[in-house]
């Protein structure tokens, strides 16, 4: 053979790629074998091209090339195909040195080793599937933790703005308190219409139950209480008995009845005394025996 036929015949020899499975290579090889024996009209044996005999295969020269390297497995018609055409240039089966029932065990082969690879991808996709539902679970876990996390976040930034009005009030109270100090009426007989204390009394306490029964509504007792125990200080005994006759009116009942022990238990005999005897002034007598009872205990 000259050097021009070697060259033209050297798209039939392929060299095989290590990830080329064995099976697929004794395929190739079989099928290199029957295209040695393809010849086209008007064209010597020797001097037929890849392109020529794609096109006498009628198949594509990429699908002919990928089929002779062993890089794709060509379907069992294109390989029967293939050997009919070769037998046909040849003049009979025999001078092909194949027969159709060798390709035939060949392809079967090579597929059933191309089955075992896909079981091995289709595992190794599964455990990748398995490690992504991981992650999504994760990453859910996160988004909730999150959400969460705002959640507290708006929480504390509610209860700060409930602390600094609970200051606020507190100090306004504590002004008012020094205020009143400062401009104390002249130390006279108390005398039931001392209308100067009597309002300074009622605008301290209405104050106060208005925020304490919004607390105890919006933000529950605990709240409504902190306020309470805050400004107990600079409450007079008169000023926390309309505190406790302006809950009972507001119907804040649970939240008087807390703020009679609370004062009860924590403040002098003195100031309790003069508390209780303002409520009984006005009526409020169980208030005032609670009030005693909790002093007592």
């Amino acid at each position: 053979m000259t050097h021009t036929d070697s060259t033209a015949r050297s798209w039939i020899d392929k060299e095989f790629r290590s990830n080329v499975l064995p099976g697929r290579q004794a395929l190739a090889k079989a099928l290199q074998e029957v295209c040695r024996h393809l010849s086209p009209a008007k064209s010597t044996r020797n001097r037929i091209t890849q392109a020529k005999a794609a096109e006498h295969l009628r198949c594509s020269e990429s699908a002919l090339s990928r089929a002779l390297s062993g890089e794709s497995l060509p379907g069992l018609a294109l390989v029967e195909s293939f050997y009919k055409q070769a037998c046909a240039d040849a003049g009979s089966e025999d001078a092909v040195g194949v027969s159709l029932e060798e390709l035939r065990a060949l392809h079967s082969e090579a597929r059933a080793e191309k089955c075992h690879n896909c079981v091995v991808l289709e595992a190794k996709i599964d455990d990748l599937a398995q490690q992504l539902r991981e992650r999504e679970s994760e990453c859910s876990a996160l988004r909730q933790a999150v959400a969460e996390l705002n959640i507290l976040r708006r929480e504390a930034a509610e209860q700060k703005a409930v602390v600094a009005k609970l200051k606020a009030t507190r100090a306004g109270l504590q002004a008012r308190l020094a205020t009143r100090v400062s401009s104390a009426p002249l130390p006279v007989p108390r005398r039931k219409g001392d209308r100067q204390r009597r309002q300074k009394d009622m605008a301290a306490a209405r104050l106060l139950a208005h925020q304490a029964g919004e607390l105890d509504r919006d933000r529950g007792p605990e709240a409504a209480l902190t306020l309470v125990r805050q400004t107990t200080e600079a409450l007079s005994p008169p000023e926390m008995a309309t505190l406790l006759l302006l809950l009972r009116q507001q119907q804040d009942d649970r939240l008087a009845d807390n703020v009679i022990h609370i004062y009860g238990r924590d403040q002098s005999h003195r100031d309790v005394l003069h508390a209780t005897l303002a409520l009984h002034e006005h009526g409020a007598t169980e208030d005032a025996g609670a009030m005693l009872r909790a002093a007592l205990t």
